[in-house]
């Protein structure tokens, strides 16, 4: 069910206007670097 959603995130963020369905590899990186991006500003505000 999670990697549906991803699936679906990652077809509207890139605009997709069919369904493309990205390997588990792929989702991984994404969700990995939405992580990041989220952690990054929580980091600098603890840290400054």
């Amino acid at each position: 069910m999670v990697r549906h959603w991803v699936n679906e995130l990652m077809n509207l963020i890139a605009g997709n206007s069919r369904y493309v369905h990205y390997p588990v590899f792929w989702q991984f990186l994404f969700i990995l670097l939405l992580f990041v991006l989220l952690l990054i500003p929580v980091l600098l505000h603890f840290l400054a």
